[in-house]
């Protein structure tokens, strides 16, 4: 059901977005009459039919979460099954928003990993992280007892570089210096390639990935660190290079908005059945020193889109707050909702849980022991001895009310798993595989998962729904990761895609909003007088070309879904695979060899006595009867000459029943148009209003009439070097430079007779029909579809030329008054925009397929 919502919602915004393009961008400074309040309310409805737009669009989006150390790179890497997809390291590294896009590849194979794309912050978005650092270093520097920067007197980058370093010079506080230094950064490297790179993708293969993505490493001794000792700007580049190198990506790095990586995973790995597609967004770490506000405004700018998170929490320092702020930074992006229904809670590194202060392992050994008399093991009495595990699930538990979403986790333990299964499939690097494998590596880690293991079979045993049992059971299995998949897949499809139904309805809300206000403003133009009625030729032409350019949008959209087909509605490709038959089952050879054969033997007897001399043809043998290979091939290659200029007439035929059918579509507005139409208008025109307005009104003359296409079409098919070869086509051995002789059959007097009397010719010759029969066929249906497919890119041409062409001829109102009725005075009647507007204004999604 949602599915279908969302399409809705999809029509929605395409609809208010094509319509906003055909008025003017400020219709303020068309006329003096015109409100500026109009100019930002059509601002506001773009942007918000845009993102309800992206939203309906868009996959669900799983957001994980987590502080830079716990482990989320490696957590990644585990569940698609290649451990360092991402950089991996105990340092902050991957300061970006990476987008995994997931999808699903058959056998039981190693992941791959296809190339990154790289996709860069618009001029806009810098502009929005720059006034979030500016904030929070506001912040900073009251908190230090520094003068605060008056955002809204700032003018130049001079002016942010100056208020830092009079920042910098005037407190050494460290919290402070790390933002100043980070600020800096950002601003210098928007000064140097913020003009060639923002709002560009590119992309890049995992090498200059993984080398130019992560974070570069500074000094942390930033107390003793001079001003002047921060990197100075680099070079500014002029204009956009082709290619993303390594060094380039590194300097331009805080510039990046998200990073995209496809990655492909067998079923065996992660069976995604019955899971729409969807994306796992990878968040920065927080709490990284070198990139914290910058990351925090990425972070907090994608988290406002996702349907599902996934918070890590970090096993090896239970109780961090750094779990308390991602929840308030989420709450404050997604008011209104309660946040416990969208989160995943995953406990990464648990098997690094700190268990050796206070002989807590030796606590956990006493509790999985077997003890005389001991009572039922309750989950209160091991928190009550356990307190650090107490603390872990505690920090967990204010996440979610659902404990079941609460998975305990050790990736480095699921990739060994995985890596037992099979020796076949590569769980990662061959660094990282050497590191799994060294001796004692994880020793340690399996030691505690047997052991958390039997802790969680005390506990089932005491209670079977018991919560903490199950999640140890989990770990105990595979490190959890299995158990996570599964929440994830059922969590999308059960939960995300709801979510992004009532996001995008959200969105929608915004459009609304957004129209009642431009209602408003149309009701305060019409009270100040302005005219409501119009030219009704003008209102004709503009009714005709709108609907023009929705039929013509629709058959754009509809391009290639069906093959061509004849005016009988069969399809064409069919027809000639049924004339191929019908002509190959016609050729003479069949028949002489079936009435030369005998209980299913072909015996070719020599010519005797009279009939001998009457048909004798110099001593050669007849050629009616093949006795080789060879002997079909002038009949095949014949046959298929034949039939490619009946199939190249069946498709020019095809063409023109299409074409036909698409300008009966449009006969209403063909028959308006011719009306108030004149072709010798173009050279007048031309000189009113320019080569672009004369180009505007021929475009919308051949647009109207579909007819005038079909000569160009059908010339292109023509002329287009797609000719059929019977010498590849024949599938039978033949006699060629490489090859003396080709198949010589059983019955051909140049065989052993003897040898092949027992053999079932007619049956031969049967297989034989079908084989020559499959492969024109195959070959024939190929070309066919070559040249549909050609058509179609023709037509698509065609359409591109006159869609966009429409939507700009509403726009000059000026030129669509003088073709409806020569040169009207303007202030006797209304702007075209307006009615555009007032249909803007009052359309919503429940109808929005009557205007489709």
């Amino acid at each position: 059901m949602e599915p279908d919502k969302l399409a809705r919602f999809k029509e929605y915004g395409e609809f208010i977005l094509r319509k906003i393009d055909s008025v003017p961008q400020r219709p303020s400074q068309q006329e003096d009459w015109v409100p500026t309040s109009l100019d930002d309310c059509l601002m506001g409805l773009r942007e918000a039919a845009q993102k309800t737009l992206e939203l309906a669009t868009s996959p669900v989006k799983i957001g994980v979460m987590g502080e830079f150390s716990s482990g989320k790179s490696l957590l990644l890497g585990s569940l698609i099954g290649y451990a360092d997809a991402l950089p991996v390291s105990e340092n902050p590294t991957t300061g970006n928003v990476t987008a995994i896009h997931i999808k699903p590849q058959e056998s039981f194979v190693t992941t791959k990993l296809g190339n990154y794309a790289v996709e860069y912050l618009s001029h806009e978005g810098v502009n929005e992280c720059l006034h979030f650092m500016l904030g929070e270093a506001n912040r900073r520097a009251t908190a230090a007892g520094l003068p605060s920067l008056q955002v809204s007197k700032i003018q130049t980058g001079k002016d942010i570089s100056n208020w830092c370093e009079e920042a910098w010079k005037s407190s050494n506080n460290l919290e402070l210096r790390y933002l100043l230094r980070e600020l800096l950064l950002f601003l210098r490297a928007y000064q140097a390639y913020g003009e060639a790179l923002c709002s560009k993708h590119y992309h890049i293969d995992a090498i200059t990935a993984y080398e130019g993505l992560q974070l570069t490493e500074m000094p942390m001794a930033i107390q003793t660190l001079k001003f002047e000792d921060i990197p100075s700007a680099h070079i500014r580049l002029p204009s956009a290079p082709q290619i993303l190198e390594t060094q380039l990506l590194q300097n331009s790095f805080p510039l990046i908005r998200r990073v995209h990586l496809e990655v492909k995973i067998c079923r065996e790995i992660w069976d995604l059945t019955g899971a729409e597609e969807f994306v796992l967004l990878d968040f920065p770490g927080l709490g990284a020193a070198n990139s914290g506000a910058r990351d925090t405004f990425l972070s907090l700018r994608e988290l406002a889109q996702v349907q599902t998170i996934l918070v890590l929490l970090n096993g090896k320092s239970p109780g961090s707050d750094h779990a308390n702020k991602i929840f308030t930074m989420m709450q404050q992006q997604r008011p209104g909702q309660d946040l416990k229904d969208l989160i995943l809670v995953g406990v990464g590194r648990f098997d690094q849980l700190p268990l050796d202060s206070e002989g807590r392992e030796r606590t956990l050994d006493f509790l999985i022991e077997d003890h005389p008399n001991a009572q039922p093991l309750q989950t209160d009495v091991v928190f009550q001895k356990l307190k650090v595990l107490q603390t872990i699930i505690d920090g967990a538990d204010a996440f979610t009310t659902e404990k079941d979403r609460i998975v305990l986790l050790s990736p480095l333990l699921g990739l060994a798993e995985l890596a037992k299964s099979s020796t076949t499939i590569k769980v990662g690097s061959e660094q990282f595989l050497a590191n799994l494998d060294y001796p004692d590596y994880l020793d340690r880690s399996k030691r505690l998962q047997q052991k958390w293991g039997k802790l969680s079979e005390r506990l089932l045993t005491t209670d079977p729904g018991n919560s903490l049992g199950r999640q140890l059971n989990y770990f105990a299995q595979d490190g959890g990761i299995n158990k996570l998949r599964e929440l994830i897949q059922n969590h999308v499809a059960t939960h995300g895609l709801k979510q992004l139904y009532k996001d995008t309805r959200r969105s929608a809300d915004v459009i609304r909003q957004q129209q009642e206000q431009l209602k408003d403003i149309i009701a305060e133009i019409h009270e100040q007088g302005i005219p409501t009625a119009d030219n009704p030729a003008l209102i004709q032409l503009s009714l005709a070309i709108e609907s023009l350019e929705k039929t013509y949008r629709s058959v754009q959209k509809d391009l290639g879904k069906e093959p061509l087909k004849d005016r009988r509605g069969v399809v064409v490709s069919d027809v000639i695979k049924d004339e191929l038959t019908f002509r190959i089952l016609n050729w003479s050879q069949w028949t002489f060899l079936f009435n030369k054969s005998q209980n299913g033997t072909i015996a070719i007897a020599e010519s005797k006595g009279a009939a001998g001399k009457l048909f004798d043809r110099g001593n050669r043998v007849n050629n009616s009867l093949p006795t080789k290979s060879d002997d079909f091939y002038p009949e095949f290659a014949k046959t298929v000459k034949q039939l490619e200029e009946f199939a190249r007439e069946r498709i020019c035929q095809a063409v023109v029943d299409l074409l036909n059918k698409l300008a009966h579509q449009v006969v209403l507005e063909r028959e308006k148009l011719q009306v108030i139409l004149n072709p010798e208008m173009e050279e007048f025109i031309e000189d009113k209003f320019g080569v672009e307005a004369a180009d505007l009104f021929y475009k919308l003359l051949l647009g109207c009439d579909p007819n005038q296409w079909k000569e160009a079409i059908i010339l292109e098919i023509n002329n287009q070097d797609k000719s059929i070869s019977p010498e590849i086509m024949f599938p039978l051995a033949r006699q060629d430079e490489k090859h003396t002789i080709g198949q010589i059959f059983d019955w051909s007097p140049d065989r052993n007779q003897i040898s092949s009397r027992t053999a079932n010719h007619q049956l031969f010759v049967l297989r034989l029909r079908d084989e020559i029969t499959t492969s024109a066929s195959l070959h024939l249906v190929q070309y066919v579809s070559e040249v549909n497919q050609q058509v179609n890119a023709e037509l698509e041409g065609i359409l591109d030329q006159i869609i966009p062409n429409l939507q700009n001829l509403s726009k000059k109102e000026e030129l669509l008054r003088y073709i409806a009725a020569g040169d009207l005075p303007p202030e006797l009647a209304i702007s075209t925009w307006l009615e555009i507007l007032t249909k803007i204004a009052t359309i919503n999604e429940s109808d929005i397929y009557e205007y489709l």
